[in-house]
């Protein structure tokens, strides 16, 4: 696999975590820039499994050199919130 390759594909899985793991904090009423960097979930619950996924998809991205600041996260979700307040039904179809 290349470099390239393998940042593509650890970069969509580091964004991927990244979204699951923002949109359970947001579903349980957490914010983001305040609970992500700190948060200590009690072991095996959905949030803890989330927060583990997330760390681990960062630094195997990071291994590679996809190195998105906390800035960068932060935009991210708030541009899918966004999103989601736009198409709260999700996305739109083209073809019905």
């Amino acid at each position: 696999m290349s470099n390239k390759m393998e940042r593509d594909t650890l970069g969509e899985l580091l964004f991927r975590e990244f979204g699951a793991y923002a949109a359970a904090l947001d579903e349980h009423g957490e914010d983001w820039e305040q609970t992500w960097p700190s948060a200590t979930w009690p072991p095996h619950t959905p949030l803890a499994v989330l927060q583990g996924r997330f760390a681990v998809a960062r630094e195997a991205a990071a291994a590679v050199g996809v190195v998105p600041s906390d800035a960068i996260l932060t935009e991210e979700l708030r541009l899918r919130q966004k999103y989601r307040m736009m198409f709260p039904d999700g996305p739109p179809a083209l073809i019905s």
